[in-house]
């Protein structure tokens, strides 16, 4: 997983005075139809979180998503739809200690309602930080300070190495995304137990209550590396029945990713069986 690529304002006027861009053609290998609503499992949270959108806004609002990823500037987050929320990129791949400039962010953005919370690291390495748990600890401490715990500050781990470490007891941060990808070239049929592997072990050092599901919406076949498969709608209904069951009440889930990026491609908006598997799932 990648550093999110953030919500971009000129494009999304731009999308707003056109009436919208039509939609991308599907790779030619994309499922053409999904699943019915009923095969789906009943949604666990009314917040769900898109990354890389590249400008986009009216379709992946349509599809349910209402927390979108941002930058810090009060522009980036008025400019959101109505009903969205920001996720507010403050990130570091290692954590460093809170300096005045983030200071200065969170408080200017304390009492704004759009702001959900800030994304603060994306797949930390206790192995190369190991002083960033205590980094975090510094973060997401003076959010919780500032906003009175109505912000929260959210992190993704992706090796079971790291759950320990950056724990919230340690890290104190309020949520944390597993990220096991589980369709790929070796796995065409998707392998599943790797969801429950790893809530396994993450759930050995971090609460459930903590846990942020993290959804595979993207493949690599038109990416840098051809490793990680797009999933179909069946494989993505079956994905979210194994996140439902483990992480049955989660803060929040976190679908990756709506835009193409090098490291992932294709993604969300290739597909329109995902759309509308999601759209379905997030309605209920």
């Amino acid at each position: 997983m990648r550093r999110p690529l953030l919500f971009c304002v000129p494009a999304l006027a731009a999308l707003l005075l056109s009436g919208g861009a039509p939609a991308p053609a599907e790779p030619r290998t994309a499922e053409r139809t999904a699943l019915p609503a009923a095969a789906l499992p009943a949604p666990t949270t009314t917040h769900h979180f898109v990354a890389n959108l590249h400008g986009a806004a009216a379709e992946p609002r349509r599809t349910g998503f209402n927390i979108f990823d941002t930058g810090s500037s009060s522009q980036q987050v008025d400019a959101l739809p109505t009903g969205v929320r920001a996720m507010v990129w403050l990130g570091q791949k290692c954590p460093t200690v809170a300096d005045a400039a983030f200071r200065s962010t969170v408080q200017r953005l304390a009492t704004d309602p759009r702001v959900f919370g800030y994304y603060l690291s994306d797949e930390p390495h206790v192995a190369d930080c190991p002083q960033g748990a205590l980094a975090l600890a510094s973060r997401a401490g003076y959010i919780r300070q500032v906003t009175g715990g109505k912000q929260r500050s959210f992190i993704v781990l992706s090796k079971p190495e790291d759950y320990p470490a950056f724990r919230p007891r340690i890290s104190l941060v309020d949520m944390v995304g597993i990220d096991p990808y589980p369709c790929s070239v070796p796995n065409p049929g998707c392998a599943f137990d790797k969801i429950d592997e790893k809530v396994a072990l993450a759930t050995r050092s971090i609460a459930l209550s903590h846990i942020v599901p993290v959804y595979q919406a993207f493949g690599q076949s038109a990416a840098e590396s051809n490793y990680y498969t797009l999933p179909t709608a069946a494989q993505m209904s079956t994905m979210l029945a194994h996140w439902a069951r483990l992480v049955p009440h989660p803060k929040m889930d976190y679908a990756y990713g709506w835009g193409h990026q090098t490291s992932a491609n294709p993604t969300l908006t290739d597909s329109a069986p995902l759309k509308s598997l999601f759209s379905s799932y997030f309605a209920g």
